[in-house]
């Protein structure tokens, strides 16, 4: 199974935003990829539905979207340990550079990494990961 995680970290005070056009973009391209967004003050049983899927997928991008370069992980801790582990075949992508957990990716070789600044080079990496 191929996935498409993607985890927005929010700072203090931001409201949480529903909707996403570049994931129902993926989401129309690639039909075979199951795609799950998630914030950083998602529940208990997100979280529980994330980490599922990134254990039983085989190929996962995972892309962090950061409101600010030190947003706070909130709830969404855990998942980014079980990224940080990077035991499949998994590219993670930042959007918005988050400047701890970028240094966090980069400390481990093994990690593949990306930054896309768009919508569109999101879809480009996805498409170059997928095919």
């Amino acid at each position: 199974m191929k996935a498409l995680l993607y985890i927005r970290l929010l700072i203090d005070g931001q409201t949480i935003v529903y909707g996403n056009p570049v994931l129902e973009q993926v989401k129309n391209q690639f039909p075979d990829v199951a795609v799950l967004d998630i914030d950083s003050q998602s529940g208990e049983l997100v979280l529980h539905f994330a980490k599922q899927l990134l254990q039983s997928a085989g190929q996962v991008i995972v892309c962090v979207d950061s409101a600010g370069a030190d947003a706070g992980f909130g709830s969404v801790f855990p998942l980014v340990e079980l990224v940080l582990e990077g035991q499949k075949d998994q590219l993670i992508v930042f959007r918005n550079g988050h400047n701890r957990l970028q240094r966090m990716v980069q400390a481990r070789p093994e990690l593949k990494m990306r930054v896309a600044q768009s919508d569109a080079e999101l879809i480009q990496v996805v498409q170059e990961f997928y095919t």
